[in-house]
């Protein structure tokens, strides 16, 4: 099975499912098998393509393994996102400082810090 973070929620996905695209979210993608957790990355956002013989194809902008990041430097970074977005002052600052606090919260909830 697999757990994907999909923009509508946890997304499940065993041999048999329904045909599906899924966008995701940034958040955890979770590989299970024999009913354990055999990975865990982090994906910052993409596509999960669920064909008809079960196969999923997932299209992801970053795609890393969740043991390969620092809990301080994440948490360094929603820091330093939440200071950018309140010292902004343009539009596109704003933006690109809430995409950072999004990924960065996301990170942070994954790890569990």
């Amino acid at each position: 099975m697999v757990i994907l973070p999909a923009t509508t929620g946890q997304m499940g996905v065993l041999p048999g499912h329904v045909p599906t695209i899924a966008e995701l979210k940034p958040g955890v993608l979770s590989v299970h098998e024999g009913g354990q957790v055999k990975t865990q990355y982090f994906v910052s956002s993409g596509f999960a393509f669920i064909h008809a013989n079960s196969v999923t194809d997932v299209i992801a902008i970053e795609a890393v393994p969740l043991d390969k990041f620092d809990p301080e430097e994440v948490k360094k970074g929603l820091a330093d996102c939440t200071q950018k977005l309140n010292a902004a002052t343009t539009d596109l600052e704003r933006a690109q400082a809430q995409i950072g606090i999004e990924v960065h919260g996301a990170l942070t909830s994954a790890l569990g810090v």
